[in-house]
């Protein structure tokens, strides 16, 4: 009994170290096969990475350049209006916030003194006048010197000159709106005296309003090239009013920006004042047939621009420089040298390329499968 127990013990054992070097040849084969897979460098090779990419086909046309400025409303013209002559005020016939018409009589100076003149210089014009009447005849008959009728003449030419003078004072007694607006602002009272050139209102030409905004000196080209513009006034409800380009300022401010007006007709209907903020959209039209990208495609490096170009028969990326010149609208750029009509370039995630990646395009998404959830 006890021999049968030792042999199976002894046969026990043996199986089971023939187990176990069965276990250990798997383990070498595994590992002399994992040997056998890795590189002379020692190292595994890593599966080439393959970027899902979104590209557009570049293509020629009519390129819009478009930029949005900030500015404030201004009056045609504010202008101070002043007396030729001086007095004591005997009417100032508006108030502020008056709307006046061209022509309407604002204000006016006592006329007794102006009347006085005008009436001593009218008689003695009729004086000389008659002297000069004879005179003239008497010279023509040869029967006096021809100095003596020239010192008539030169005291007849005065008096008509101071005549005519006096005429002109007497109506300057009377300050007329010289354009149709409204009084911004009264600088004297009723009865007071004031000399000639002195301010006595304001008036603003409320005809044509003016949309001032500032530009750099790099939008100064751009605007120059405008083609048709825009105003939008929120405070007012104005939205898309056409303006007209007015001037560009051909010497920079102070802060270094030019100073740019555009003009717009002030309709009865409008609700527009001077000092209101608006919103000036320039539209200007670039050359024809210019090639323009996406302006997601465009990437900087150092003081160049470059775009990420698509090889369909290799599926790789190259870099390629390029010129940009105005920025359209819609998000484009437009491109004037370093692309060809048709290439295909990269619109996505320009900035995570290598050189020579390849990459896979993304299908467009059908209308009726919106963002590719279908």
């Amino acid at each position: 009994m006890f021999s049968s127990f030792a042999r199976l013990k002894t046969e026990t054992y043996k199986a089971l170290v023939m187990k176990f070097k069965s276990i250990f040849l798997v383990m070498v084969s595994a590992t002399l096969a994992f040997t056998g897979c890795k590189s002379s460098t020692g190292e595994a090779p890593l599966a080439e990475t393959i970027k899902n990419v979104k590209v557009e086909t570049v293509s020629n046309g009519v390129v819009q350049n478009s930029m949005t400025l900030n500015g404030k409303i201004k009056e045609k013209s504010l202008t101070s209006l002043s007396f030729r002559v001086g007095g004591p005020l005997a009417s100032l016939k508006v108030k502020q916030g008056d709307f006046v018409r061209e022509g309407q009589v604002i204000a006016e100076i006592d006329k007794r003194d102006y009347q006085l003149q005008l009436e001593t210089s009218k008689a003695r014009l009729e004086q000389v006048e008659g002297e000069y009447s004879r005179y003239k005849q008497l010279v023509e008959q040869k029967k006096i010197p021809e100095n003596t009728f020239e010192k008539i003449k030169s005291g007849y030419l005065m008096a008509q000159t101071a005549f005519e003078n006096a005429q002109n004072q007497l109506r300057d007694t009377e300050l007329k709106a010289p354009f149709s607006g409204y009084i911004f602002e009264k600088f004297v009272e009723n009865y007071q005296t004031v000399g000639a050139g002195t301010p006595i209102v304001s008036i603003i030409d409320n005809s044509h309003l003016e949309v001032v905004v500032s530009v750099s000196e790099s939008q100064v080209n751009r605007v120059k090239n405008d083609k048709e513009s825009y105003v939008n006034i929120a405070n007012a409800g104005v939205n898309q009013l056409p303006v007209e380009l007015l001037s560009v300022g051909e010497k920079a401010k102070s802060d270094g920006l030019y100073e740019v007006k555009f003009s717009f007709v002030n309709k009865s209907d409008l609700q527009v004042a001077p000092g209101m903020t608006a919103e000036v959209t320039i539209n200007c039209q670039a050359e024809e047939n210019q090639l323009s990208v996406a302006q997601s495609a465009i990437f900087h490096e150092k003081t160049s621009t470059y775009v990420w170009i698509y090889n369909p028969s290799s599926g790789k990326v190259e870099k390629r420089e390029v010129k940009v010149t105005l920025d359209g609208t819609n998000g484009r750029i437009n491109v004037s040298s370093g692309l060809n009509n048709g290439e295909q370039v990269v619109t996505a995630g320009v900035h995570y390329l290598v050189e020579g990646q390849k990459v896979k395009p993304l299908k467009a998404p059908s209308v009726t499968n919106i963002g590719g959830l279908l």
